[in-house]
């Protein structure tokens, strides 16, 4: 069965990494710029991951082998070993504790999924073949990357600050629909930028519609 997209909002919590390989610096690549506060604990940890801790100043190294205490107050957790015995044991620890667990290639063990994530500014798209086909998975990606026009991200930020604007300007919710439809093509047109002008006489426009004669 495929698994089912939550988009969840991760800054300020507790995420545990167990590893210090490579495989945990790809994880802490793809998290840290999401906000969460990420403690990696290995007995081990190669320097590339020393170095990116070092940079982003939200990532806490602990040196030593992995217990049970550690999942203690965690948010989600990652086991990146290569102990496969210690990742089972992992996954079955938060499982019982109802803590979300990833196992790095090792679906049935399993909780929660990481797709392949396509991101400008504020949209994200996660693409997953329920890990089944990888390369399926970075086709689909480079041609949704490919198929995002440039500036979109800048758009999205732009109409996001309009919404409060718009909503005291206009009470009926189906006209405010039609404004944001109209933002966005108009911001489209105009390269991805919007402006207070344009959006009074947008909504200037679909107001005067609504007026009989």
């Amino acid at each position: 069965m495929a698994y089912f997209p939550f988009f969840v909002d991760i800054e300020n919590q507790d995420c545990l990494i167990v590893g210090g390989g490579i495989v945990a610096l790809r994880k802490v690549e793809v998290l840290i710029d999401y906000g969460p506060r990420i403690t990696v604990v290995s007995p081990q940890i190669e320097e590339e991951l020393e170095t990116a801790a070092a940079l982003k100043g939200t990532v806490i190294l602990q040196r030593r082998p992995f217990s049970i205490g550690d999942l203690e107050g965690r948010d989600f957790v990652i086991a990146a070993t290569d102990d496969e015995a210690l990742n089972r044991k992992i996954s079955e620890a938060c499982r019982a504790r109802r803590i979300p667990v990833n196992v790095v290639d090792v679906q049935k063990e399993c909780s929660f999924i990481f797709p392949s994530i396509v991101r400008e500014g504020d949209i994200v798209v996660g693409i997953s073949s329920g890990g089944k086909s990888p390369t399926v998975t970075q086709y689909l990606k480079k041609q949704v990357r490919d198929g995002i026009p440039e500036g979109y991200g800048r758009l999205v930020e732009q109409l996001g600050a309009y919404r409060d604007y718009v909503k005291i300007r206009v009470a009926d919710g189906a006209d405010r629909a039609v404004i944001f439809r109209r933002m966005a093509d108009v911001g489209r047109d105009q390269g991805c930028q919007l402006n207070d002008e344009l959006v009074d006489k947008l909504i200037e426009d679909v107001l005067a519609e609504k007026k009989p004669g």
